[in-house]
């Protein structure tokens, strides 16, 4: 069984080509939080947490997620992170939830993916060139993650720390939860045609169509997929959007 979240695609993508491999069941997070369902694993079913890499660390939704998942029989777990660029200390931010629950991370992988977040300086989204170049890869890096699940292999941690980990994800990560995962700075400029579409696509629900106006409500994960689905480019987040460019997974074609 696999659990996972994706705004924009890069890790519902990668989720979806290792379910197939392994024609193991997969379940979107926010479906399985609305549901409230129990899960009992079968004999030697693997369990797998596939999600982006949030600030440097594990998205504290999927974190309380995993503290109130209701699962019995777990037994081989692993983790496959995506990232722009780098992942600090994921992995071991991760270690540590699963270790709460008693259970125990038997293998990690990092699939660098196409970048996505845009809501800082310096940041922005990839050039086509670099774009198709991480797709590219990344279909060769699922199927050696593929292989490694197969045979259940024990020990592997092939993650992208990237340099100044600690500090990324011990002093930059807790700001970034803190004042960075927030609905309030989101607004629809006069290019907004109320197409209804960032409502549409938003995983929790999030958004409603006012005077065919979005507005956000409270619980925003800071997915940007409204911002990267919107048809006219009309939706910002504060100034740190404008002049930046928008991306969706779509195969690196």
């Amino acid at each position: 069984m696999i659990f996972y979240f994706s705004g924009v695609g890069n890790s519902r993508w990668v989720a979806e080509q290792i379910a197939e491999a392994l024609d193991e069941p997969l379940v979107f997070i926010p479906d399985a939080i609305l549901e409230e369902k129990s899960y009992t694993l079968q004999p030697d079913e693997r369990l797998g947490f596939i999600f982006p890499t949030y600030g440097w660390g594990v998205p504290t939704f999927v974190e309380q997620f995993i503290a109130r998942l209701r699962i019995e029989n777990v037994g081989y777990l692993y983790m496959v992170t995506t990232c722009g660029d780098d992942t600090g200390m994921t992995y071991e931010i991760f270690c540590k939830d699963v270790q709460r629950r008693g259970w125990t991370c038997a293998s990690a992988w990092t699939v660098q993916m196409p970048e996505s977040y845009i809501c800082l300086p310096g940041f922005d989204v990839d050039t086509p060139t670099k774009e198709a170049r991480k797709c590219q890869n990344a279909r060769q890096r699922v199927v050696d993650i593929v292989e490694a699940l197969k045979t259940r292999q024990v020990g592997i941690i092939d993650t992208i720390p990237g340099p100044l980990k600690w500090a990324k994800s011990h002093i930059v990560r807790p700001f970034f939860n803190r004042y960075l995962i927030t609905p309030r700075y989101f607004k629809a400029t006069d290019a907004c045609i109320g197409c209804g579409k960032c409502a549409q696509v938003c995983p929790y629900h999030n958004i409603l169509m006012k005077d065919k106006k979005p507005e956000w409500g409270s619980d925003c994960v800071l997915c940007l997929r409204c911002y990267h689905s919107c048809p006219e480019h009309a939706l910002h987040w504060g100034k740190m959007t404008k002049n930046k460019g928008q991306y969706l997974y779509h195969g690196g074609q």
